[in-house]
């Protein structure tokens, strides 16, 4: 054809056509030679029924297969349907575009659960410096307490008591004020160090004890006057009561000074429960006594020379602990011997035995009375001889009833373990100043005073 008879073409419609092609020009354009679908296209739209390519229906007229694959009504075209978006998303591609855009629920849900995470992490971002801040303030106002030389609760950091105080032993130097020092007298310790300790105006120097007062370091030993303005040991005149177990009301936790005298026992007395744990303790002994395992030196000579005698008449056994499984609960009797015979102390193995539902058998202690339930203990010193005590255990063994009168205190009181040992001066320091001058005031002599007002007998008691 030559070429003036070749009619011109606006570009407009020529874009048009590229962008908008009817599906009859299109499929009418395609020869054995060219590509099915033009190469440009997105690999997902090479599927026949993406092409919008006509078929048969049953009775024989055209039909057009549209994208996704739904099929037209009666008097629909591929043509009408994509005439109905706005331009430019006229094309198959654009209609494909538009399918793929979130319509579903789980897509919705996605959607929610990111926006929650983000909102998650903003929130914690916010709370985690006022948490620190508010933990920080919370801090500064709870009493400090330093150990001095006592690790056995702490080691190398701050313990938060449920009581309220701080408890550390760490003596640097610090910003942050102490409001009481512990000297604990049953390790060694010294002074050194201690006048450039930070503390508050009205800070507490403790001295404290659980062993035998005989048995501790002794605070004059430099014969200068000590620094200690309160008192935590076993002793009752003491500000404040030490010890690792104590006697309270069984359903008060209030420490007991002082117990009722026993009465005519009976087996009603005790409640249901306390009733069952009996029989079952008591159903489980099979053993005579035990005793724990102590160092053999020339302080325990004493105890050695009297177990001896005793092994002659019946057979002991020795524990190293009596914790967990192995809590010797299984025997009758528990041997406590005790050399100091302090006033005011009790041995930590008598309420361990009384704990544990058995009687213990207390040899060479001093006054217990007003310290125990009477009648909750067996006294060495009421024997003659060890064959004597061996022959009365052996016979209290077979007899229950006689047994469990041992056991009577427990209708009214009972032994606690204490876990924070150190809450007593917690609460000490938290009574407001004042208060707390006048409970000093009431048993405060001065410290020598005190430490001299009585002893500890210093002879070892020979047991035989």
């Amino acid at each position: 054809m030559p070429s003036d008879k070749v009619c011109p073409i606006p570009m407009d419609k020529i874009l048009s056509f590229r962008r908008n092609p009817a599906p009859e020009q299109q499929l009418n354009q395609q020869t054995d030679q060219m590509e099915a679908i033009p190469n440009f296209l997105p690999a997902q739209l090479t599927s026949n029924d993406l092409q919008g390519a006509p078929g048969r229906a049953k009775d024989g007229s055209k039909e057009v297969i549209p994208t996704r694959g739904r099929r037209l009504t009666a008097g629909e075209s591929l043509q009408s349907d994509m005439d109905g978006l706005p331009p430019p998303r006229r094309s198959p591609v654009s209609r494909r575009n538009v399918d793929d855009e979130p319509s579903t629920t789980s897509q919705y849900m996605n959607v929610i659960k990111a926006a929650l995470a983000v909102v998650t992490v903003c929130v914690m971002l916010t709370t985690i410096p006022l948490y620190r801040r508010q933990q920080a303030k919370k801090d500064a106002n709870q009493k400090r307490i330093l150990l001095w030389n006592d690790d056995s609760l702490v080691r190398g950091a701050a313990t938060h008591m449920e009581c309220g105080c701080i408890v550390t032993n760490r003596r640097e130097p610090s910003d942050k004020q102490i409001d009481a020092v512990v000297f604990n007298a049953d390790y060694p310790y010294s002074m050194e160090g201690f006048p450039q300790l930070n503390h508050t105006s009205d800070y507490l120097v403790v001295f404290s004890a659980l062993k035998p007062l005989n048995k501790v370091e002794n605070p004059l030993r430099n014969g200068l006057n000590p620094p200690f303005n309160l008192t935590m040991t076993y002793r009752r005149d003491s500000h404040l009561v030490w010890s690792d177990y104590y006697f309270s009301h069984s359903h008060m936790a209030k420490r007991l000074r002082g117990f009722r005298p026993r009465k005519n026992f009976s087996v009603d007395d005790f409640s249901l429960e306390t009733a069952r744990r009996l029989e079952a303790v008591l159903n489980a002994k099979k053993e005579l006594a035990v005793y724990l395992m102590y160092e053999v030196n020339d302080d325990s000579l004493p105890e050695s020379l009297y177990l001896e005698q005793m092994r002659k008449y019946a057979e002991l056994e020795a524990q190293s602990i009596c914790v967990g499984s192995n809590d010797c609960s299984g025997y009758f009797f528990w041997l406590v011997f005790e050399t100091s015979a302090c006033p005011d102390y009790v041995p930590t193995q008598m309420y361990m035995a009384m704990e544990k539902l058995i009687v213990p058998v207390v040899i060479g202690s001093g006054n217990l009375t007003n310290l125990v339930p009477e009648g909750s203990y067996i006294r060495g010193s009421d024997f003659d001889s060890p064959k004597e005590l061996v022959d009365y255990l052996k016979d209290l063994s077979t007899k229950p009833h006689e047994y469990i009168a041992y056991f009577w205190w427990h209708s009214l009181y009972k032994v606690r373990a204490i876990a924070q040992p150190y809450c007593a001066l917690c609460h000490f320091l938290q009574t407001p100043p004042k208060e707390r001058q006048l409970k000093k005031e009431g048993t405060d002599l001065g410290f020598i005073h005190w430490w001299t007002e009585y002893q500890c007998p210093v002879k070892y008691t020979t047991f035989l």
